[in-house]
């Protein structure tokens, strides 16, 4: 008898094996249908405008399966955009409560960061970012967010702070909003030295250098100056309708001063340079070369600009048609003082005024001067 006993152990066994894998299946088969039940009833709230009974249905569901964080922060990002920045907040704050893979954690932090900031709670946003910046894969997001809290609250020395993370990346971008931050500081007024330091370590900015240069020319240091002015140029020669009258109380000498202003008008095809290139020669004695050239780059290069130039040149060597000429000129300078001058080529933010941060997308140095017809 035991014999027998001994050979239905394993049958035994064999049969509480399978009963209880059947019994873990329905288990499991229960909970993804509840999980489905709750599912649709989120969705079908959603569909009918019942948003706070959706949410409170679908956050039922991370307690059960946590595995579509995914469809979660997709569904947060949506109220996001919509404004709905409460919503985005709860779903996004249960999330991080959960216990999940580290660069998953650190990403549902992230977004709850941005929430905070698109709900104007900079101080909560701020302290989630501060401990994502030494983190590599999000250190560059992580920090364009912190200075999009500066700008925000003209906390310019706070952005100092992060000088280090920012040398670590690779981002152009950064690096000028640290260098126009640091100019914007007035906690720590600037010197000819402080921004000569800061120009060389963040060449990529124009803004230091051209502070640097007209702090120069204050000074009357007028050679340092006038390198400080073409380097700008070098780098940026759209910028030379703001640079070369200040260039021009430099007093560069006459082998320097033609040399820039061709490659200027021939090379960039500036239109102030062109302007500039044309008084240098009526003024040297030239006015028949300089009414060429401007005839000569109107054909190339229509400019209201540069007609209106030689609208004036022509009262100058037309006496006789003066009076026609220059209520001709009267209409153009009506004209181009309702034009706009500057415009941001990441937006396209026109304005007629120059400003180192756009006040439409908040990028620094991205308005500039406008080409163009109208343009200079």
């Amino acid at each position: 008898m035991l014999e027998v006993l001994f050979l239905l152990l394993p049958v035994a066994v064999a049969y509480g094996w399978i009963v209880g894998r059947n019994k873990l299946q329905q288990e499991l088969l229960k909970n993804k249908a509840n999980v489905a039940k709750n599912l649709s009833s989120g969705l079908n709230f959603l569909l009918t405008d019942q948003e706070d009974k959706a949410i409170e249905q679908l956050l039922q569901l991370l307690d059960i399966e946590a595995a579509t964080i995914d469809t979660y922060l997709a569904l947060a990002n949506l109220f996001r955009r919509k404004g709905d920045w409460d919503k985005a907040i709860r779903i996004h704050e249960k999330l991080h409560q959960l216990k999940l893979p580290k660069a998953q954690a650190q990403q549902i932090q992230l977004e709850l960061a941005k929430d905070y900031f698109s709900a104007g709670l900079y101080d909560r946003a701020e302290s989630l970012l501060r401990k994502l910046v030494d983190n590599d894969p999000l250190q560059e997001t992580a920090l364009k967010q912190l200075f999009a809290i500066f700008v925000v609250t003209h906390d310019w020395h706070k952005a100092l702070e992060f000088a280090p993370q920012v040398d670590k990346t690779d981002s152009r971008s950064l690096r000028i909003a640290l260098a126009n931050m640091r100019c914007e500081d007035q906690k720590k007024p600037m010197d000819v030295m402080a921004l000569r330091i800061l120009a060389q370590k963040y060449p990529q900015a124009i803004r230091p250098r051209l502070q640097l240069a007209r702090q120069l020319l204050a000074e009357q240091s007028l050679a340092d100056a006038a390198v400080a002015f073409k380097s700008v140029l070098t780098q940026k020669p759209q910028w030379a309708a703001d640079i070369l009258p200040e260039l021009q109380r430099c007093q560069l000498p006459e082998d320097e001063w033609y040399p820039l202003l061709s490659q200027l008008v021939h090379k960039n095809k500036n239109i102030t340079a062109t302007i500039f290139l044309c008084d240098w020669l009526v003024q040297t004695g030239s006015p028949a070369a300089g009414e060429q050239l401007l005839l000569e780059k109107l054909q190339q290069q229509p400019n209201i600009r540069l007609f209106q130039r030689l609208l004036q040149i022509r009262q100058l060597n037309q006496p006789a048609q003066m009076e026609a000429l220059q209520a001709i000129d009267g209409l153009v300078r009506a004209y181009l003082d309702t034009k706009i001058l500057y415009s941001c080529r990441n937006c396209g933010f026109k304005t007629r005024q120059q400003y180192w941060l756009c006040p439409s997308c908040q990028q620094w140095e991205t308005v500039e001067p406008l080409s163009g017809i109208d343009g200079r």
